[in-house]
């Protein structure tokens, strides 16, 4: 069984570039993250009717991995998180799910 958390965003529209970027496969968050062996993926999707509106989905393989990359990475971890607030009007947790196979 794996993990995923998903976050929600609405962007500020004339910054979608940026967080694109940001928040992409090529971005950021995927180049911290790939630097952990539990880390999975990342899929970032824009809702059709609310462009301004995104969903980022960070697979893992545990909990505990996610928990440890956080941990690990505090510093990190905030300078990129403060740089994505910069280009968000809205930003929430949605949850951490458990995967199936």
């Amino acid at each position: 069984m794996g993990y995923l958390t998903i976050w929600k965003y609405k962007v500020n529209p004339e910054k979608k570039t940026k967080f694109e970027k940001l928040y992409g496969s090529e971005g950021a968050w995927v180049k911290l993250f790939q630097k952990f062996p539990d880390y999975i993926k990342t899929e970032v999707h824009q809702d059709i009717d609310n462009p301004e509106h995104y969903i980022t989905l960070d697979y893992w393989k545990s909990r505990e991995a996610y928990y440890k990359f956080k941990e690990t990475t505090k510093q990190e971890f905030f300078e990129i998180d403060r740089h994505g607030e910069e280009l968000t009007i809205e930003e929430k947790h949605i949850g951490e799910f458990s995967t199936f196979p």
